[in-house]
């Protein structure tokens, strides 16, 4: 029986609102206000703590742009709740999709409205989500509204004595690039009071190099950005932040276009303390561009740089090569783009310990050589890997004392590779027989070395 009466109002209420149109002829009928205004006031813009800029600052929204939505709804006994997307054409708020809101004369309405641009109303009037629409990366402020009835009816929509139940947390990183933020303790905006213990963000930068979160960060709270697998920054929160506050993690990455520019640059952050520097290269980066960064690094501490390379695609032959000295300051280094590292690339980096490339696909004779304090070594599907075979050594060398001493992580995809004689070099290949569950892997052996440790997937050591 409810369902036939709701079915029974929902027909009522779609005869009605057809008729918003039309004339109503029967007196008995009470008169239907449409084609209703809609007067919004000027957007509210976040407070910003005092603190020194960091990156390219953006203050946000802080004007109505063309193209921004407001959700509203319409809440009446007799005609039930009505729905509607507003979109600002630069001078004022319209009613999209052809949809029309209407009252009865004489009948209370109340009216609600939300700027929160991933959010849509749903059929059954319920506020869901866009299709790339989540809770934290996007705003979500409720508007007070203000029924005005009469011959100029229409429904002022005010932000002005709104407040924000969350803040904004701004990231600097790179122009246009996907990163990861991984969080903990953090309530997102969007109308829900509810906080995740842990959890992560897929995010785009804008072409300033900002990123945005929206909501509540709990004391100890902490935030850690990534590009791919190199990690940009980490933050912990010694307070809880503070609603309608904007606050700015510096997730920033050295960009130059000249070996100048790099050695400059690189220098620059030694001398302000900074162990670790994030360099922004061509993709194309060479010879001259290694050059640079190994002359910056000369006299520097020993094994107190860790060091990120973004953007470049190969370490060429001797790139990092530091066998005539000069380059013990790496302690490590994070190669989320390269595919290739050529001969000699690191050879003789001895304070070097953790080598993280996890998509590095080829990789030439004697890449760590010599690298006695290698602990770590992150690579990815590996095709093409080389060896000497006058001296019989292959990427890491011939110090099997020293591998022994490595944990080292493969792609789940890594196949069995074999050996063959080619041109004078081992040359190192893959099979069709997956690596994980191999006896291989289980033995803790890789191109016929045996390391501490080798995950593929699982891990055996």
């Amino acid at each position: 029986m409810r369902k036939i009466i709701q079915y029974m109002m929902m027909a009522l209420i779609a005869v009605v609102l057809a008729s918003c149109a039309n004339d109503i002829s029967e007196e008995s009928t009470p008169t239907v206000k449409s084609n209703i205004r809609f007067v919004v006031d000027d957007f509210p813009m976040f407070e910003k703590p005092s603190t020194r800029t960091i990156g390219e600052e953006d203050k946000g929204k802080t004007a109505w742009a063309v193209g921004a939505e407001i959700c509203v709804k319409l809440e009446s006994k007799e005609l039930g709740i009505q729905t509607a997307t507003l979109k600002y054409n630069g001078v004022k708020f319209e009613i999209q999709d052809g949809n029309s809101l209407c009252y009865l004369e004489g009948e209370p309405v109340t009216a609600y409205a939300y700027y929160a641009p991933g959010r849509k109303y749903l059929n059954d009037g319920y506020l869901g989500y866009k299709d790339d629409g989540e809770d934290g990366i996007a705003e979500f402020i409720e508007a007070t509204c203000n029924v005005h009835y009469g011959d100029d009816n229409y429904i002022d929509i005010s932000f002005a004595n709104v407040t924000r139940n969350y803040s904004r947390l701004r990231i600097a990183t790179m122009p246009n690039k996907p990163i990861t933020v991984d969080f903990t303790e953090f309530t997102p905006s969007g109308g829900w009071d509810f906080q995740h213990p842990a959890g992560r963000y897929a995010l785009t930068s804008d072409e300033k190099g900002n990123a945005y979160l929206y909501g509540t960060f709990d004391r100890y709270a902490e935030v850690t950005v990534k590009y791919r697998e190199a990690t940009l920054a980490t933050h912990t929160f010694l307070q809880k932040t503070e609603n309608a506050m904007s606050y700015a993690l510096d997730a920033t990455v050295i960009s130059a276009n000249s070996a100048e520019e790099i050695k400059s640059a690189i220098k620059q952050e030694v001398a302000n303390s900074k162990t670790a520097i994030r360099l922004n290269l061509a993709s194309d980066a060479g010879d001259n561009e290694f050059k640079a960064i190994r002359e910056a690094f000369e006299n520097v501490k020993s094994g107190t740089i860790d060091l990120t390379l973004i953007g470049c695609k190969e370490i060429p032959a001797n790139g990092l090569n530091n066998q005539s000295g000069g380059l013990e300051a790496l302690k490590s280094i994070t190669l989320p783009d390269v595919t290739k590292i050529g001969m000699n690339a690191l050879l003789f980096c001895v304070d070097l310990e953790e080598i993280c490339a996890p998509n590095v696909s080829a990789i030439d004779e004697g890449a760590f050589a010599e690298c006695y304090h290698l602990r770590k070594v992150t690579l990815g599907e590996l095709t093409d890997v080389k060896g000497d075979y006058e001296h019989g050594d292959g990427i890491f060398g011939f110090d099997s004392h020293s591998i022994e001493n490595i944990d080292l992580e493969l792609s789940e995809k890594q196949r069995i590779m074999t050996k063959q004689l080619i041109d004078g070099r081992y040359c190192w290949t893959p099979t069709e027989e997956p690596y994980q569950w191999s006896n291989d892997h289980k033995s803790r052996s890789f191109l016929e070395m045996t390391f501490k440790s080798v995950k593929c997937g699982v891990k055996f050591q």
